[in-house]
């Protein structure tokens, strides 16, 4: 019997709904591909780079084990690149037919009558939906004589050139010039078919491909229709973007204008090419859509602060004052009004405690001047704890939030002492986030393979076994009963402790909320967590629980308007039974507002197969039963007077 002891000491901040903040990476893994409607990889025919050792790493496998014997794998981590058809001479453009970024990519057929191009496998068509597919194409002309450029300039002609599209059974041409333009087709698949699409030509001459797209139809604004539906059920309340590690070397004033134009990026940190489809606008676009605050985080170490000025005005100045113009100009003349500005990714590695506090000072000093009202993230998780009071005594008056990374309840509540002695000396309201949290993968009792560890932590090995990776933990039932816990820790610190960013939304390897096939959208079992907080969270104060059982946790809620609230998460494979408290003169009911409970530990949600259940105990005067492996919120009806 579990006897449940309420605290009589409540929080004396509001906890909000920005501890269910999440993160969106670019340049890693399939996260933001996952998300966006194009269904071409690598549309601009760049040469991509190989993913750095960084990736692999953190995976625990090598390029040969990453398939579909992987436990995540599904058809959303696919990157079909293109392969040249026939015999082609390949080169790039330097100079001239510049369309989407600095180059692009030239065919040159010596033979008439030959038929050479490209294609691309592992395109998923849906039968009845509509795609719509693009090519911005042309024929190179004559090169004239030198002109004032010192290289010479391109003879047009009259003369049109057919380019045959073919996409599983369906197929179409074009007609090119020497003009670089824009082609479109629409197209409406009569079955369901995994494809492939073919550009193929058979004159002489060269084909100048600039880019090419294809999305469905029923896109909204460029994402996908399914996962913005999937996300507005995780309701993320916060979302930290573009990096992590990619923004330490992003430009964001190259994320901005047209797409088609947009250069793609090379992931430096973790190799791979970021095709640049997603940019600020983009992404405060999703912010209106689904209703969640953007954190922007913003480069430091190869920037200055003048450009995240510029940033700021960008993002935040009236449509006729500076940058503002220039969102005006590509569509977006409403100021976006973003707060949150976190203070670039594990600066460690660019400047000591020190030299990082007083770049916090500068760039908040000059990014303020755009917008007074902003409000920046100090990554203090870089450095020893030790050293937190002498980069608040530089960069306090600057700053709005610490950031730590550990969520171990005894650091937290000791970072909490450190920063409430600050605000009390300096009249100051510095709160703690966490930007990049995960949970722990520990299991309080052995899976039922012994082979997998129950302690298991990421130590950057390449193991190549499929038990013993990371991932294998991260998409378990067990690792989201884990994350569901770390959440009630972050409510239990009440509005001290004020944002937290799930690490990460999508493709992540079983470490996100959404996994994205190249068919459909479904929840991960985080995912299944985050959408449970979102049906029975509210701003409230909380009270520890005493359970007695160190397999079994409590945490209570109060709305300070009268409801009260109690979640449970039962770690053990083994039934609970529990008990209720109750007051000597009255008689207090409670009823099941939502649970879950996981049919197995170590298991995870798959495309066609779930393993995650909703769950309920119904209306409970004191004592119920709480099946394993299960997650519960229960609220006190009312005092029933005997």
């Amino acid at each position: 019997m579990n006897r449940l002891k309420f605290s009589d000491t409540w929080t004396k901040k509001k906890s909000s709904s920005w501890i269910f903040g999440n993160f969106i990476e670019s340049g890693f893994g399939r996260q933001v591909d996952g998300m966006w409607s194009e269904m071409l990889y690598n549309r601009a025919f760049r040469e991509v780079p190989p993913y750095n050792p960084a990736t692999w790493e953190w995976l625990g496998i090598d390029r040969e084990h990453y398939g579909k014997l992987a436990p995540f794998w599904h058809s959303g981590y696919e990157e079909n690149d293109w392969e040249i058809v026939g015999n082609p001479k390949v080169s790039r453009s330097c100079g001239n037919y510049t369309y989407k970024g600095t180059t692009s990519y030239l065919l040159e057929n010596k033979n008439e009558g030959e038929s050479c191009g490209l294609r691309q496998h592992g395109i998923h068509l849906q039968h009845g939906r509509e795609y719509i597919f693009q090519i911005t194409a042309g024929v190179r002309g004559d090169i004239g004589s030198a002109g004032l450029n010192g290289f010479g300039d391109t003879i047009h002609s009259g003369k049109s050139y057919p380019l045959f599209i073919k996409l599983g059974s369906a197929e179409t041409n074009f007609l090119l010039t020497t003009e670089v333009k824009k082609y479109e087709w629409n197209i409406k698949p009569d079955s369901w078919e995994d494809a492939a699409l073919s550009i193929k030509f058979d004159f002489e001459g060269t084909l100048i491909l600039a880019c090419v797209s294809m999305m469905p139809s029923d896109h909204v604004n460029g994402w996908r229709r399914e996962v913005v539906e999937q996300l507005s059920t995780v309701s993320p309340s916060v979302v930290r973007f573009p990096g992590g590690c990619f923004v330490s070397f992003y430009n964001w004033e190259k994320s901005i204008g047209n797409r088609d134009t947009r250069e793609p990026q090379p992931s430096f940190y973790w190799g791979g090419l970021e095709e640049n489809d997603v940019g600020l606008d983009e992404f405060m676009d999703l912010s209106e859509q689904v209703g969640f605050e953007p954190q922007i985080c913003f480069n430091m170490m190869t920037s200055i602060p003048f450009k995240a000025r510029q940033l700021v005005e960008y993002l935040n100045a009236p449509e006729d004052v500076g940058m503002g113009r220039l969102r005006k100009l590509n569509g977006h003349p409403v100021p976006y009004k973003v707060k949150l500005f976190e203070m670039d990714n594990e600066p460690g590695r660019k400047w000591t405690a020190v030299q990082y506090a007083q770049q916090c000072v500068e760039f908040a000093k000059e990014m303020r001047q755009a917008d007074s009202s902003v409000q920046f993230m100090m990554a203090a998780y870089s450095y020893a704890p030790e050293l937190l009071s002498q980069m608040l005594e530089i960069a306090g008056r600057e700053i709005n939030y610490v950031i730590y990374r550990q969520g171990n309840p005894q650091f937290v509540k000791s970072i909490l002492m450190v920063l409430e002695e600050y605000n009390t000396k300096n009249d100051t309201d510095i709160r703690l986030a966490n930007t990049e949290w995960l949970p722990s993968c520990k299991s309080c009792e052995p899976f039922d393979d012994p082979d997998v560890p129950v302690d298991f932590s990421w130590h950057g090995e390449i193991t190549n076994n499929y038990k013993t990776i990371f991932s294998i933990h991260q998409m378990s039932w067990n690792y989201a009963l884990n994350g569901a816990h770390r959440l009630l820790d972050y409510i239990s610190y009440g509005g001290d402790f004020a944002l937290a960013n799930f690490n990460n939304m999508c493709n992540t390897w079983g470490q996100n909320v959404l996994e994205a096939t190249k068919d459909t959208c479904y929840l991960s079992c985080m995912g299944k967590v985050f959408a449970f907080f979102n049906r029975t969270f509210f701003s409230c104060i909380a009270a520890d629980v005493e359970t007695g059982d160190e397999l079994l946790f409590a945490l209570v809620i109060n709305s300070l308007d009268g409801r009260e609230r109690l979640y449970l998460v039962n770690h053990s494979s083994s039934e609970k039974t529990v008990m209720l408290p109750q007051k000597k003169s009255v008689s207090e009911k409670w009823n099941c507002i939502d649970g879950l409970v996981g049919r197995r530990r170590l298991s995870g949600e798959k495309e066609n197969t779930s393993v995650v259940e909703s769950y309920s105990v119904g209306s409970i005067d004191r004592t119920f039963l709480m099946l394993p492996l299960s997650l519960i919120c229960l609220e006190k009806e009312g005092e029933i007077h005997e």
